[in-house]
C-alpha cells in the first residue's frame, strides 16, 4: 500500500493509457449474421446471431451459405437440409444470389427440417442478411428449384 501512495503520480497516467488503449482501439469481431433454423417439435422458427469474417475470401455471401448449410450450434433445432450438404457455387449477379447445393439437399432424415420448410428457410434467411439482394435462385444437384 505504501508503494502505491508514493508512486500513484506514475501508476495513474500509465493505468489510464492502458484503459484508453484496451477501449478504443476498435477490435474486428466480424459481421453480425443472423440465421434462421427450425425448432424440434413446434412450428417455431429460432433466430441465432454469429459473427462471420467481414474479409471472407469466398465472399460474404458465400461464407454466410457455407456457414448456414453447418446448421444450428444450438441444440432443439433442425438443420435446414441434410447434414453433408454442401455448397457447389454460389455467386451474386445483378441483384440475384445463385445457389448451388448438393444432391444431398433433396434427402430429407430426421435430422433435418422438410424440404419445402428448409429451401423457405434458406432463401428468407439470405434475403434478410444482405439487404442488396432482391432474389434467391436455388439449385439442387444441378436442377433449378422453383420458387413456391
Amino acid at each position: 500500500m505504501n508503494f502505491i501512495r508514493k508512486n500513484i503520480v506514475f501508476i495513474l497516467p500509465v493505468l489510464f493509457v492502458l484503459l484508453a488503449i484496451f477501449f478504443l482501439i476498435p477490435k474486428n469481431h466480424g459481421t453480425r449474421r443472423v440465421f434462421y433454423f427450425p425448432s424440434v417439435g413446434s412450428d417455431k422458427v429460432c433466430r441465432e446471431v454469429r459473427y462471420l469474417p467481414s474479409d471472407a475470401v469466398q465472399g460474404a455471401v458465400r461464407s454466410y451459405v457455407d456457414e448456414l448449410l453447418l446448421g444450428s450450434c444450438k441444440r432443439g433445432r433442425f438443420s435446414l437440409f441434410t447434414l453433408g450438404t454442401v455448397c457447389e457455387f454460389c455467386f451474386v449477379q445483378d441483384k440475384t444470389v445463385f445457389v448451388g447445393l448438393s444432391a444431398d439437399a433433396a434427402l430429407q432424415l430426421a435430422d433435418s427440417a422438410d424440404i419445402e420448410n428448409g429451401i423457405k428457410l434458406f432463401k428468407s434467411s439470405i434475403l434478410k442478411n444482405f439487404k442488396y439482394i432482391d432474389y434467391v435462385e436455388l439449385f439442387i444437384d444441378g436442377n433449378y428449384v422453383e420458387n413456391r
